[in-house]
């Protein structure tokens, strides 16, 4: 059985009639606006923006070095929160095979591994290996989804050979064949759940030092950050493709579709948040001591009062306002309201990280609030900086999509091919590298045509065959009969190793750190679980040296190792089966982005034309190529 990353059109049902990507859209005109947008000089406007972000940038890093208390955990709370939700909304649209997560995929990504990377950047409240899991998963499934682009963008910026000898080393070697296209597919989705790991256990392990910091104990709380992560990353792609879908004119990748898809994303989740909150409040009123009824006061009439009302008003009650279909399907609502989410849900981190039962929450949020404006600045820096080397919008993912959604939307077989235009029956020649053995190379009009005539060229004295895309070939890879097996056992090995590696040096650590050595570790194992009583106005490390081996505090970043070393062992597979995938002859530069077939002798006597005759006797709408080309020596290959 192959696998699908989407639906057939025919499964596809419009959202009230609003397509999920243009109707004009097709493979060319989705390659040439990404990579026109990127290959093209720097606009004024371009440049305005990033000198704006300078100002906050400046400010920042002046307060930074005078008031270094003013930048605590909230602000990275905040932050790991977005990296959070962003991750968990891409991994969780990837695995489920979602057709429309196209337009906002590399956004969500991109925004992931921003905000992990600013959270790094701040005294950060939970294990350094979670955090690091976190960067490390954004990263993997940013890089990996961007692989077969960064072909597009070399072949693109052929005159510009600077930009070219860029994205020839950053692409690996990729050259869409069947094999590549299959590990692609599998290592994204393994990202992507390595993802969904290292986002959930960075939320239990920042409930978890909330709960030991503060008096917040309920069980709740690790469901409700999880909640509001997921929300506020929501906001901040409502922001971010608002603003991308008007800065960049991609009306027709970030449809209107999108926009009431997570103007209803955000209604759900904002429904959720206020659950969680009612629900402790109603818990505290009807259940609570008298310890957490004086919490509750404190919240909402008391000193803690400045930052829950922001969290309520700006946080969550203005996502009730999508239940107006109006307003849902607003451009600049839904970017206003997204923006405003993102920013209010920020207040919970505040009360959620705060030392103490008093204090004053004013002073948090302010400290708080000047702590992430000027980190803001280099959020919009950095997305400025990577959407000038990288396409916003996927362009392997679009172009799969266009395919299932437009019929117009194939390759057509350029108007002017090298040597010749080709015809549909007659074998054109074609240049190829000095003393190459023989061959041919067939152009399709789709995949289902290209598998069809590999099945149809199949036999016991078969050539030597295959397959080149534009897009993931799952039906030319079964039959080929490519297969790929490596990346799931790597991905599992890395697992383990991380896992045992992180357990291995946390009892080395704590035996060492014992007067007994070894024959005290499991002493350290049964003593209760304690909080240091030394407390400093920045945020202490909530993972000492001598810290006690408990499930608790060594499930979570245990899980975290164990999905770092995932990813790492992924990374090295795909590399692999993309450097594996270049083996035999590739099509010429010019057929870039076309459905082609390749065709080499295999021992057997290797006939072209008796090749040309099969191929030309199949079908034409199962099998027959749209063009032929005979290999000859010539000029060399890309």
């Amino acid at each position: 059985m192959t696998e699908r990353a989407f639906p057939p059109a025919a499964e596809t049902v419009p959202l009230y009639g609003a397509p999920v990507i243009g109707p004009d859209e097709t493979v060319t005109s989705i390659a040439a606006a990404l990579t026109g947008s990127v290959l093209a000089p720097a606009g004024r406007l371009w440049w305005l923006a990033v000198a704006g972000t300078l100002v906050p940038i400046l400010v920042w890093t002046g307060l930074r070095s005078a008031a270094p208390a003013v930048f605590g955990p909230a602000a990275a709370a905040w932050w790991i929160g977005l990296a959070a939700g962003c991750l968990l909304i891409s991994g969780l649209l990837l695995l489920a095979g979602v057709a429309w997560r196209c337009g906002i995929g590399r956004l969500t990504q991109t925004a992931a591994l921003l905000c992990a990377g600013l959270a790094a950047l701040h005294p950060v409240p939970v294990h350094p290996v979670s955090l690091g899991a976190l960067l490390l998963a954004s990263l993997g499934l940013w890089a990996a989804a961007l692989l077969p682009d960064l072909a597009v963008l070399r072949d693109a910026a052929g005159p510009d050979r600077r930009r070219a000898r860029l994205y020839r080393a950053l692409s690996a070697g990729w050259c869409g064949s069947a094999l590549q296209w299959l590990a692609w597919e599998r290592a994204c989705r393994g990202f992507g759940l390595l993802g969904i790991l290292a986002a959930v256990a960075v939320l239990i392990d920042l409930a978890l030092a909330a709960a030991l910091r503060t008096d917040r104990h309920d069980t709740l709380l690790p469901v409700a950050l999880l909640v509001e992560a997921v929300l506020s990353g929501a906001g901040l792609i409502a922001a971010l493709a608002m603003t991308l879908r008007r800065g960049r004119g991609l009306d027709g990748l970030i449809t209107g579709r999108h926009l009431d898809i997570l103007g209803r994303l955000l209604l759900a989740f904002g429904l959720a948040a206020l659950y969680c909150h009612v629900t402790e409040i109603v818990t505290a009123l009807l259940y609570g001591d008298a310890a957490e009824r004086a919490r509750l006061t404190r919240r909402l009439l008391g000193d803690e009062a400045p930052a829950f009302w922001i969290l309520m008003l700006a946080g969550l009650l203005p996502t009730q306002l999508f239940w107006i279909p109006a307003i849902r399907r607003s451009a600049l609502a839904l970017g206003l309201i997204g923006a405003l989410v993102a920013v209010g849900l920020g207040a919970d981190h505040v009360l959620a990280t705060r030392i103490g039962a008093t204090g004053a929450a004013l002073a948090d949020l302010l400290t708080a609030g000047i702590a992430t404006l000027g980190s803001a600045g280099l959020f919009v820096l950095g997305l400025l900086l990577l959407f000038r080397l990288v396409p916003p919008v996927g362009i392997a993912e679009t172009r799969q999509l266009a395919l299932a959604e437009n019929a117009q939307a194939a390759p057509r077989v350029p108007e002017t091919a090298p040597d010749a235009r080709p015809g549909p029956f007659a074998v054109q020649p074609l240049a190829q590298p000095p003393g190459q053995p023989p061959g041919l190379i067939a152009i399709f009009a789709s995949e289902a045509g290209l598998a069809e005539a590999a099945r149809g060229l199949s036999g016991p004295r078969a050539p030597r065959l295959d397959a080149f895309g534009p897009v993931p070939m799952p039906e030319a890879a079964a039959a080929l009969h490519r297969e790929e097996r490596s990346l799931n056992r790597l991905a599992l090995f890395g697992a383990f190793l991380g896992f045992a590696a992180f357990l291995a040096i946390r009892i080395a650590g704590l035996a060492g750190d014992m007067p007994d050595g070894p024959a005290s570790v499991a002493a350290l194992l049964a003593r209760p679980l304690s909080w240091p009583t030394t407390w400093s106005t920045a945020w202490p490390t909530p993972w000492p040296a001598a810290w006690p081996l408990s499930w608790a505090m060594a499930a979570v970043p245990a899980l975290s190792a164990a999905a770092a070393g995932g990813v790492l062992g992924l990374a090295v597979a795909l590399l692999s089966v993309v450097r594996a995938g270049r083996a035999g002859r590739l099509p010429p530069s010019a057929l870039a982005g076309h459905f082609v077939l390749t065709i080499e002798p295999s021992g057997a006597p290797f006939i072209p034309a008796a090749l040309a005759r099969r191929l030309n006797a199949l079908p034409a709408d199962a099998g027959r190529p749209l063009a032929l080309y005979g290999l000859a020596a010539g000029e060399p290959q890309r």
